[in-house]
């Protein structure tokens, strides 16, 4: 066997060991499983960990994270939370279990922006999770919605993951982004049907009900009381005009498009959003060193679960592909030869596995050449391929024990991530292996 699937095996079992059995903490879990992981580099395993630690470090989503972390921090702090959710609640707290609709749909919209897992967790959830909580959801039910929400940006084009598919050799004379952007529309369509459903399921499931009339604002005085909060999201909707659409298109006509290309939005949404809410809430803000360092030291122990979670997470992606796992993973798949419904079943679960440790984009990149020709080699139409692997990649944020959304929604929820584990397996994990064969089958129809 290859020693990249030893490795992976290796891991994924640490991380379950030190979590679920020695109850050790997720951020010292997951710098101990990627040392593990890298010892099997043998000599090189210093410079694989150096390595891989110094690229994961400059990778805007782990910067992106970690700023959302203090993002929550502040939203609480400042009290703009507690009047959003009064705006929130007066709208839909007289629907049992609004919270977690508010949530879902969210998920979908800033997934559409963001496309990545860990930041749309961390986004979403600075904001839902309390709603959530407040409204009934127990803890880690509010953390299992927003970890299994978190990876749908990956299938709503034009997401990396689908980009760096379409660039590939075996794909890009067959497909473009114009003949899958409408199929792959349809199939995040079916994904978020199928995840209110499965709220619905929570809700009704822990009896979640409406917020008691007497704890509701009216409409009229919540939005008084805190529109000026909302300004807080002109830092997702700056960076989107600036980068596409209507004013995209003007600016670009006006100044050239490399200053609008350079603006990562996955970085500036987050620092927008900050200095936005640090402006609003200023008055709730420490302003004397004593209480400053109070603050700082109430939120350091969620920037070093989060941070170390989220950076050797990646770290661990790196030192997969220098260990050659898309290749030993291809070596497993290009021998196989059996019906188009049995491949997309054994195709889902290896891109499955190893979306846990991976991110999407890095499993896509390693692995998405021969999934997609083995698919297709079989019978499996190009659009619902296309769509079936990225369906199959999108569970990295669901998908125990190493998904870092899990331990992003967890902290934010102050459960423990472990509740997550089953409830993420039977409720996102499999059905969307199952949802990936059906629509690769073309049972549930796309075009």
């Amino acid at each position: 066997m290859s020693i990249a699937l030893v490795a992976l095996a290796i891991y994924l079992a640490s991380v379950i060991l030190l979590i679920s059995l020695l109850k050790r903490p997720v951020g010292e879990t997951m710098v101990v499983s990627f040392l593990v992981l890298c010892a099997f580099a043998g000599t090189q395993a210093p410079a694989l960990a150096w390595e891989s630690l110094s690229t994961s470090a400059l990778n805007p989503i782990v910067f992106s994270v970690i700023v959302f972390v203090f993002l929550g921090a502040l939203f609480e702090r400042t009290g703009i939370i507690n009047r959003q959710i009064d705006i929130l609640n007066s709208l839909l707290g007289r629907i049992p279990g609004g919270a977690g609709y508010v949530s879902t749909i969210s998920s979908a919209l800033f997934g559409a922006v963001s496309h990545g897992g860990s930041a749309n967790a961390a986004a979403v959830g600075s904001v839902t999770v309390p709603w959530m909580k407040r409204s009934g959801y127990p803890s880690h039910v509010a953390a299992t919605l927003v970890a299994g929400n978190s990876g749908i940006g990956h299938v709503i084009p034009p997401s990396p993951s689908m980009l760096l598919l379409l660039g590939m050799a075996a794909v890009s004379p067959l497909a473009d982004i114009g003949s899958v952007f409408l199929p792959l529309m349809v199939a995040a369509g079916w994904l978020l049907l199928y995840r209110l459903l499965v709220t619905l399921f929570f809700v009704r499931r822990y009896k979640v009900t409406a917020v008691d009339r007497s704890e509701l604002l009216p409409f009229r005085t919540a939005l008084r009381n805190g529109y000026l909060t909302l300004l807080v999201f002109l830092g997702i909707l700056i960076p989107l005009l600036i980068t596409i659409g209507p004013v995209h298109d003007y600016l670009q006509s006006a100044i050239g498009a490399g200053p609008t290309k350079a603006i990562n939005i996955v970085v500036w949404i987050p620092i927008l959003m900050l200095v936005l809410t640090a402006l609003l809430g200023i008055k709730n803000l420490p302003h004397h060193p004593r209480e400053a360092a109070r603050f700082v030291a109430d939120t350091a122990p969620s920037f070093v679960a989060v941070g170390a979670t989220v950076l050797f997470a990646f770290a661990a992606s790196e030192a997969f592909t220098a260990l050659g796992l898309g290749d030993a993973v291809e070596a497993l798949l290009g021998g196989l030869d059996a019906n188009p419904i049995i491949l997309l079943i054994i195709v889902g679960v290896v891109l499955v596995l190893v979306a846990g440790p991976l991110p999407a984009a890095a499993t896509t990149a390693t692995l998405g050449s021969v999934a997609f020709v083995t698919l297709t080699e079989a019978g499996v139409g190009v659009a619902a391929a296309i769509a079936a692997i990225l369906i199959f990649v999108s569970t990295e944020g669901a998908s125990p024990p190493a998904g870092a959304p899990i331990y992003i929604a967890s902290g934010q929820a102050k459960t423990n991530p472990v509740k997550t584990f089953v409830p993420l397996v039977a409720l996102y994990v499999v059905p969307f292996i199952a949802l990936g064969v059906l629509i690769g089958a073309g049972i549930l129809p796309i075009a």
